[in-house]
Parts: C-alpha cells; structure tokens; sequence
C-alpha cells in the first residue's frame, strides 16, 4: 500500500511541476491525473482508495459500489458534479478519476461535507461533537439526525439446507463465508446543538418532549407511523412535523 501512495503522490508532484512527458508515453495512471487535475488538483492529493480484491460476500461501501455525482467540499474548496462514493469499512469518502482506474481516498477532516445524489453527508474529524467518520444527514430544520454506517470483515462456518456456502479453508476442512458485518448507529441533534445517541423510533419521538403528540398526529395523517415505513424515512418524516410547527 506504501509504495502505491508514492506513486499516486508523485504522479501529482510531476503534474503540478509542470514537467510532463509526451501524453503517448506517459502511463496510464498520469493521463488520469492529467485529464482530472487541473483545478482541481487540490481534490487528488488524498491517498489511493483500498482495492479489494478478496473474495468476500457484500460490498464494503456505504450503499452500493456504484460511484454517484455529487458536490464535495475538501480542505475548503468548493467542487461541483464528481463521482463519489464511501467506503464505509476505512471510514473515507471516494473520489473517482476521470479514467474510473481508481479513486482517491479523503479522511472525514479533509472532507467536511458533500453530497452523493440527493443524500447529504458529513465528515467529523477528531475532537468534534460526534465520534470520527461519516454520517449521512437527516432534517433541514433546526433539529438533525445523523445515520453512520460501519462496516467490517467478519467470517463463519456457515451451512444452508445441508449445502455449504462460502469458501473452502483446506486448513479447517470446511467452507468458510466470509462477509462484510454492518453496524448502523443514529445520534440526534436538538435545536441547541446538543447531540446524542438514539435507538428506535419511540427514543427520537422522546427527543420532542413537548410536540410529541403533534408529530405522532402528523405522522398518522401522513401515513408515516406505519412499522412498513423504512427508519430512514420514518426519521426524514418525524424532522419534517417537527419543523412545521
């Protein structure tokens, strides 16, 4: 991994240097950057994102492990329609090249906001309110709901209907699954700023102490109280009655 970050960080010094070779000899890796800096050189200075290849069930990326265009801002720049995508096991948001070859991997310090879609999200670096990594962002009023989505290589010794699944060990004499675990954590933030965590639908509905009626009689009427309704947007509806009124 060491050697590969030297090559990415010094294919980006070649290019800002101004000493390029002729495009037909140059590697394919330095036509990328050569394509996708310009100014936006700033945006590819992050270490090259982790390439798994190993064989594993699932996917190691926030929600799917198609990139999305989004707006992103890193280390106080401001960039506008870029692939993007988050792999939730190293906790770092992606930003594709030009080429799709690779992408490069920003910390949640580097980048404190961007979208991917029409989904929000945040980074929150070391010492902030909430623990280090991404969340996506839930409410446009006062109050807020961040999801983070954790993900990590778990393995077991998995049998279905008499048929083994996974991959055979030749050590243990058995087929081992190997797959990505996922661990999906949700803080609140009040109108003062004051954030904490929070499980199931009845704890965000206490977070509301003197409108919780109102919203469950908004949500009623809305249809949103249903058990049906995703928690995502159960917390999307519940931001949505509270900032009504």
């Amino acid at each position: 991994m060491k050697k590969t970050n030297y090559l990415l960080l010094g294919c980006i010094s070649f290019l800002l240097a101004g000493a390029l070779p002729a495009r037909a000899q140059a590697p394919d890796e330095l036509q990328a950057f050569q394509q996708a800096a310009g100014d936006r050189s700033a945006l590819f200075r992050g270490r090259q994102a982790v390439r798994y290849t190993f064989q594993v069930n699932g996917n190691p990326y926030w929600y799917f492990p198609d990139f999305e265009r989004g707006d992103i801002l890193c280390e106080g720049n401001f960039y506008r329609d870029v692939p993007i995508n988050i792999d939730a096991r190293e906790q770092r948001a992606l930003v594709q090249l030009s080429s799709g070859v690779f992408a490069v991997a920003l910390s949640p310090a580097q980048a404190p906001s961007f979208t991917m879609g029409k989904r929000r999200f945040i980074g929150a670096g070391p010492g902030e309110a909430l623990p280090e990594g991404f969340y996506e962002v839930f409410g446009n009023g006062p109050e807020h709901v961040y999801k983070h989505v954790a993900k990590y290589l778990n393995s077991s010794v998995a049998n279905m209907n008499g048929d083994p699944i996974g991959y055979y060990d030749p050590d243990y004499k058995s087929h081992i699954l190997r797959y990505f675990a996922l661990r999906v954590t949700y803080y609140f933030q009040d109108a003062d700023g004051n954030i904490s965590r929070f499980k199931g639908r009845g704890a965000l509905l206490r977070k509301f102490p003197g409108r919780r009626k109102e919203i469950r009689q908004a949500l009623q009427a809305a249809g949103m109280d249903r058990s049906s309704i995703p928690f995502d947007s159960y917390c999307e509806a519940v931001l949505n009655s509270a900032s009504a009124r």
